[in-house]
């Protein structure tokens, strides 16, 4: 941190900085969580000192493309992470679609047995990645969904390849792989 005062931002320089330091945050997914966070604080800091100099417009085209930042941040960590919020974000969307799917259907099929019912009870389903949509129409209209742990468990697993969770491993077990590691390097 540098021991200048630093001039108070406007509300679109902020904008502009946090802008900018999420965008390297996002980026950076491969990055621990503790060591991102203290570069976001270094980050805003040097912002704003360089800010006061040239202004925050220049400031941040001199430091350049936030995916160019976010990588140097990678390398210099030099593991690979989950990326969690993509798993979150994928899953969010499937959820949705689904949601969207069974939702048409469920339409479709009202619309059907309204059609064929005439002076009799229709019973019509359909079924779409496990769940399974039965609309009965007589007197009355019944309209059931069942869901299934199929669905569920095909959007997971989905979810958790988009996040690659395949890459997590718990800080004890990095340590002791590092620890085997150098027991072995050391041998040679």
């Amino acid at each position: 941190m540098s021991s200048q005062p630093i001039a108070r931002l406007t509300l679109t320089d902020r904008l502009r900085r946090e802008w900018y330091v999420t965008k390297v945050d996002v980026l950076a997914q491969d990055v621990p969580g503790g060591f991102r966070k203290e570069r976001r604080r270094e980050l805003r800091s040097d912002l704003a000192s360089a800010a006061a100099d040239v202004g925050m417009s220049q400031a941040v085209s001199d430091l350049g493309p936030a995916s160019a930042l976010a990588h140097q941040l990678k390398l210099a960590e030099g593991r690979k992470l989950p990326h969690w919020w993509t798993g979150v974000i994928v899953w969010a969307i499937l959820l949705y679609a689904h949601g969207g799917m069974v939702a048409a259907m469920t339409y479709g099929l009202l619309e059907s047995a309204d059609q064929l019912h005439g002076d009799r009870t229709v019973t019509v389903h359909a079924t779409w990645l496990g769940t399974t949509v039965t609309v009965s129409q007589g007197e009355k209209m019944l309209s059931t969904a069942e869901g299934s742990i199929f669905t569920i468990a095909v959007l997971a697993l989905i979810s958790l390849a988009a996040a690659r969770a395949w890459r997590y491993r718990p800080a004890w077990l990095q340590k002791r792989r590092a620890r085997e590691f150098a027991l072995r390097t050391k041998g040679l």
